[in-house]
């Protein structure tokens, strides 16, 4: 049968309704597409404004006192020594809020109520065995939660003896300024009882050992904040260096999502929540420094309580790692403590499974940032269109290290290097993973520590300079380590 007009019609319009279909269905590829087109960062780097050296010990770990009395810290503990090794000069810290349950004993018995661990003499021998084959000294912390100047007096100065030079410093107590909240004082306690009964503390380990190092104040929060300046004014001539706790985010059950500490890798990775942290270490920093001290992060970490899995153990931490430590080095702190455990869950850098010590994503974090020392920070501009950081050391012997971090979960980015004078070229070693929330396939320099603790980074890809400027580029989620030479 012949077609009518109206059956003309109709075919053309089923035919132009399909068309329409097709172009919409089209469009989110052509989104998607666009949006995986590359961002683009201008990086100004600035030779002539290299600051202050960064200390051979700027990283170090820090751990629950407990962990003292197991037989984990010994000469014998090859895997974790190869791990230390792998980071250069470190120090190791033990104290945390089990430090004020945590007894001390030359008979290894148990003397007050609440203990929950009791250290020996036996337990601070191996520990400064190890200390001495690793080549990390210690802060080792002691328990003023309750109140015992002469018992832990007589911990300091075996700590002293024993320990010798691998002994950085003592810490009487840990984060007091949380004393009235977690029942060790009365809610009226206050800065006056603490400087009171940390003085005594003083008195007391001075008395038995008296070029003893202690460190202070050890706080980390509200209260704390308002002690800090006090403290250091107070007690300046008594403590080789000022200590206190940053943790940028919290892991507690009653910290909304809509809260900018709220644990979740969006912000963790946001350029918000690195600017809270460095103004708040450049005012420590600030503090210190009017009194002739040096400033540590002693501990720290991404969330408090112990981090949370899917964020803190993922590859997102170890980005947001490497752009911490080179943000607090920035800002003039003399080094950082990421707090952890040995348990394969939440914030720790290195955690035991399978029977080996195993490097956590945080670790690579850690181990970018060591590969650009030694040497002195400089400073970067960048005007990005993504989420980006740029950080640079001129290196002892002339070269630069420049780091670049994409923290962006799906945009490359193309970087652009200037300001370099006569660098010609540069060795590009790429930190990568499948994802932000990947927990292995993480390759720094084209390899992955191995079950031993062993890591050898390959040669890395050449860039060479383009008139007066370098281009990289960076994949999703990635950082990379530039090394120019001349």
């Amino acid at each position: 049968m012949r077609p009518t007009s109206q059956h003309r019609w109709l075919t053309l319009a089923f035919l132009l309704m399909t068309l329409a279909v097709l172009v919409t269905l089209s469009r989110p590829a052509r989104l998607s597409a666009q949006a995986g087109r590359p961002a683009t960062a201008a990086v100004r780097v600035r030779l002539q404004g290299a600051g202050r050296q960064i200390p051979n010990d700027f990283l170090g770990f820090s751990y629950e006192a407990p962990v003292l009395t197991r037989n984990v810290f010994n000469p014998q503990n090859r895997e974790l020594i190869r791990l230390l090794h792998q980071l250069g000069g470190g120090t190791l810290r033990f104290g945390g809020n089990s430090v004020e349950f945590t007894g001390w004993s030359r008979s290894g018995e148990a003397r007050m109520a609440g203990e929950r661990a009791v250290v020996t003499p036996a337990d601070l021998n191996r520990l400064f065995a190890f200390s001495a084959e690793a080549g990390w000294p210690v802060i080792l912390g002691l328990n003023l939660g309750q109140d015992n100047p002469t018992l832990f007096a007589d911990e300091a100065a075996y700590a002293v003896r024993r320990g010798g030079q691998h002994l950085l410093a003592l810490e009487i107590g840990n984060e007091p300024d949380l004393f009235m909240h977690n029942g060790l004082r009365p809610r009226n306690w206050g800065y006056a009882d603490f400087r009171r009964e940390w003085e005594a503390y003083a008195r007391a380990i001075r008395a038995r050992a008296p070029q003893a190092p202690i460190s202070g104040p050890a706080t980390c929060c509200a209260a704390g904040w308002r002690w800090f300046p006090r403290f250091v004014a107070d007690e300046r001539s008594k403590v080789v260096f000022a200590t206190y706790h940053i943790y940028p985010m919290s892991a507690a059950p009653n910290v909304p999502e809509s809260s900018p500490h709220y644990a979740s890798i969006a912000n963790m990775l946001s350029p918000e929540l690195m600017r809270r942290v460095a103004q708040k270490v450049q005012k420590l920093v600030g503090v210190a420094k009017s009194q002739g001290l040096l400033l540590r992060i002693a501990e720290t970490n991404s969330a408090s309580h112990g981090g949370k899995n899917g964020v803190s153990n993922v590859f997102a931490a170890a980005l947001w790692g490497a752009d911490y430590s080179f943000t607090l080095a920035e800002q003039g702190a003399a080094g950082l403590n990421f707090h952890g455990g040995f348990a394969c869950r939440g914030y720790t850098a290195i955690c035991r499974s399978g029977g080996h010590y195993v490097a956590q994503p945080l670790y690579y974090g850690m181990l970018l940032f060591h590969a650009a020392m030694p040497g002195r920070m400089v400073p970067v501009r960048v005007r990005a269109s993504g989420n980006f950081a740029a950080h640079a050391v001129l290196n002892d012997n002339g070269n630069l290290s420049l780091v670049l971090i994409n923290k962006d979960a799906h945009q490359p980015i193309v970087a652009r290097i200037s300001g370099l004078g006569s660098y010609a070229r540069a060795a590009v070693l790429r930190l990568v993973a499948p994802s932000l929330r990947a927990r292995t396939g993480i390759t720094f320099a084209g390899h992955a520590m191995n079950a031993a603790g062993n890591w050898k980074p390959g040669a890395g890809q050449m860039i060479y300079r383009h008139g007066r400027t370098f281009q990289v580029s960076l994949p999703a989620a990635s950082a990379l380590l530039a090394r120019f030479e001349k």
